[in-house]
């Protein structure tokens, strides 16, 4: 065990003898030299030259007079429209001129199934039927039909044919 020791210090002062030898050169800070860039070249500011503006005398403007324009109207002849005679049937039509109608509405489903399974039964019994979702809810709607009394005759028939009972409700566009 005394070798192992031995070796030990001797690989100790080895190394405290190098670095007493090479920590002075790093240290003292001889080897450093300054970064000087002798590349570097201000350059000279622009030189800018002012535009002189000549200065006008009132006296010596001259005028160019021009002569008038003659403007020309034509007369546009204009077709004759003749009056489009209304229906005498007000009562079929809304603010907006269009047909109004009505519906019948036999049920509001949150089952899709539900509401395809009655569409498809009221489609076989040879009724205008369609299906209309409306965020969860899947409405079953009937028709439409022009006058409410139409609509309330179907909705008569549906009762006793089907054994539901709708409501009436008024037909939009876009919005059944």
């Amino acid at each position: 065990m005394e070798a192992q020791v031995k070796h030990r210090i001797v690989g100790s002062l080895v190394l405290i003898s190098l670095a007493v030898i090479i920590l002075p050169f790093w240290l003292d800070g001889a080897g450093l030299q300054e970064y000087q860039n002798h590349n570097a070249v201000t350059p000279e500011p622009p030189v800018i030259e002012l535009a002189v503006i000549e200065t006008v005398d009132p006296s010596d403007t001259s005028v160019i007079e021009l002569s008038p324009i003659e403007v020309v109207v034509e007369p546009i002849d204009t077709p004759k429209v003749e009056a489009v005679a209304k229906p005498s049937n007000n009562s079929l039509l809304d603010a907006q001129g269009l047909p109004n109608g009505w519906l019948v509405q036999l049920g509001s489903f949150g089952n899709e199934g539900n509401a395809t399974r009655l569409t498809e039964k009221l489609i076989k019994a040879g009724f205008n039927t369609h299906m209309v979702p409306k965020a969860n809810v899947y409405k079953v709607l009937v028709g439409p039909e022009l006058d409410r009394s139409d609509a309330q005759a179907l909705q008569v028939k549906l009762k006793s044919q089907f054994k539901m009972t709708g409501i009436v409700i008024r037909y939009e566009i876009n919005k059944p």
